[in-house]
């Protein structure tokens, strides 16, 4: 009677351990809710999906700015896909004014959007075609494999 009940708690412990390790993400929610923060701190999602997250949640929205940041001087809306070249839209002061109005008490991501930034551009190299992300267990030895050979290169050609 006793294994029956531990072996009843541990299949109910490890029912609810896999299913907070599977994070699933709706796009439904995309828009709605800012999973893109969630995203891009899972080692597991897909780097496309993850973009599509953050290009349907700022879609109507505008893009928190730097201090010292240029109105229209980042590429990182063309390249995110959130700017169409040659497309007249509203200003960026606009889209802020009336996103204030629609929702005033929303939270500004600027941190987020930098951390998403960073991210962007710092992953790109570590994605395969599929959209998956090379763990760091792969880029580890990746970086290592390629040190190797820098090393042996470096012998051949008489530096030591």
């Amino acid at each position: 009677m006793r294994t029956r009940y531990l072996c009843l708690i541990a299949s109910i412990m490890l029912f609810v351990v896999a299913a907070n390790s599977q994070t699933v993400y709706k796009s439904s929610r995309y828009k709605k809710e800012p999973l893109w923060i969630q995203m891009m701190n899972d080692t597991t999602v897909n780097y496309f999906e993850t973009i599509k997250a953050f290009r349907e949640y700022f879609k109507d929205r505008a893009l928190p700015r730097e201090a010292n940041e240029l109105e229209g001087s980042d590429s990182f809306e063309k390249e995110i896909g959130l700017e169409e070249p040659g497309n007249s839209k509203k200003s960026e002061k606009e889209r802020e004014r009336e996103q204030r109005k629609i929702n005033p008490k929303e939270q500004n991501y600027s941190a987020e959007v930098r951390a998403f930034k960073g991210w962007f551009y710092g992953i790109q190299p570590w994605v395969r075609e599929d959209g998956s992300i090379i763990g760091p267990v792969e880029k580890q030895k990746i970086i290592d494999r390629q040190q190797k050979e820098l090393k042996e290169t470096e012998k051949m050609n008489g530096k030591k």
